[in-house]
């Protein structure tokens, strides 16, 4: 094992580190700074928040938080106190210019860039020279799909030895499967609580955004309705960071679901505590995204054993096995396909079953935080 490392993990600052309110970003930091515990000390970097603690301890983690300002903003803060822990490895997640700011800062530390999706790669938030320069400023770059690389290559000219896959985890203490007596009794609560005890329900879970592509879904729902009167769906989310061209998308989506009435459900924000039962709740999942880098939601659903039908796309094909853990379909058949292959499934109710079963125990072999976080360490260790 060696000696203890000490990693610093710095946060986008968007969203709380450490709270209710994290985005998926930030409980993914802290889930992998848990499992780091064993052999690294840990010190994590956020902007402060309503109801949160400047300073805090959690057995060998150390949470910094800053309120942020112009005069004094919080990646200044943090490279102040960056200087004066003096880690061996700093982890910047998913803002590439971070990683300039504290090389420049920092220029002999082991810095490594963990990057989620290709939205901070792109204008409008950095265009593709500047991205250049930062991303040669990290000794090593994280992904979590192949597809995502292969983008970075392509698109960079970055050096693919540079970049490791390293897909992400799901904690399956948690995400139990569903027919395991407790989470039995959950749903049953939560299906009596939302009026869909006799329902067959589907489950959108995400940002509403165009490019995840419910609209789809909602285009669908005449015809699946016409088959199976009893269909009922379920978007949790929104749009996290409302602007006029997110507001006007959900007013769509408002507007479709009023063609379905009586068939569709928003619930606009569910806490991570709570999201594995809504997954065991659903008998499946859709993510008919345009281009979808990992999805962590596919992975969620799985665990519990819900299947996923979900596009062609992005890193997905990594995921699911066609037939087997779930169902893909052509990105530019979305509405056939997804109409088809769910009124196919959940009128074969031991397809439904079967695919539940392959899809957790894949998951439980292949897509655990543990897994995520014996690699991730594996190349800290490199890095030294």
């Amino acid at each position: 094992m060696g000696r203890r490392i000490k990693v610093a993990m710095v946060s986008p600052g968007t969203f709380p580190i450490g709270g209710r309110r994290s985005s998926s970003i930030e409980m993914l930091m802290v889930k992998l700074a848990e499992l780091f515990q064993a052999e690294a000390d840990v010190t994590l970097f956020g902007k402060l928040f309503s109801n949160q603690p400047a300073f805090e301890e959690r057995g060998s983690i150390t949470f910094y938080r800053y309120l942020s300002s112009k005069s004094n903003p919080y990646i200044n803060q943090t490279i102040e106190c960056l200087q004066e822990v003096k880690p061996d490895i700093i982890h910047i997640e998913n803002r590439p210019r971070l990683a300039r700011v504290v090389r420049l800062a920092m220029p002999k530390t082991k810095i490594v860039l963990v990057l989620q999706s290709t939205l901070f790669m792109s204008r409008p938030h950095i265009g593709k020279e500047e991205l250049m320069i930062c991303l040669e400023a990290a000794d090593a770059i994280i992904v979590n799909s192949h597809f995502l690389k292969n983008h970075m290559v392509k698109e960079t000219l970055c050096s693919s030895s540079k970049i490791t896959v390293n897909h992400l985890g799901v904690d399956v203490d948690q995400f139990q499967p569903k027919w395991h007596q407790e989470s039995k009794a959950n749903v049953a609560r939560l299906r009596k609580e939302w009026g869909v005890t006799d329902r067959k329900v589907l489950l959108f879970v995400g940002r509403l955004i165009e490019k995840k592509g419910v609209h789809h879904i909602f285009k669908a729902m005449p015809a699946l309705i016409k088959a199976d009167p009893s269909i009922m769906l379920i978007i949790a989310g929104s749009s996290l960071a409302p602007t006029s061209e997110t507001r006007a998308y959900e007013s769509r989506l408002q507007e479709l679901a009023e063609k379905v009435n009586g068939h569709v459900i928003f619930n606009p924000f569910i806490t991570h505590d709570e999201i594995h039962t809504w997954f065991q709740m659903a008998d499946l999942l859709l993510v008919p995204s345009v281009a979808e880098p990992f999805g962590l939601v596919n992975v969620e659903a799985m665990a519990v054993g819900t299947p996923v039908i979900a596009t062609n796309s992005g890193g997905i094909p990594e995921i699911i096995e066609h037939g087997k853990t779930g169902i893909l379909i052509h990105p530019e058949r979305v509405v056939d396909e997804l109409t088809w292959q769910i009124v196919k499934l959940l009128s074969n109710p031991g397809q439904v079953i079967k695919m539940g079963l392959d899809s957790a125990l894949h998951v439980r072999a292949n897509f655990t935080w543990e897994v995520t976080a014996q690699r991730q360490l594996a190349l800290y260790r490199r890095l030294l």
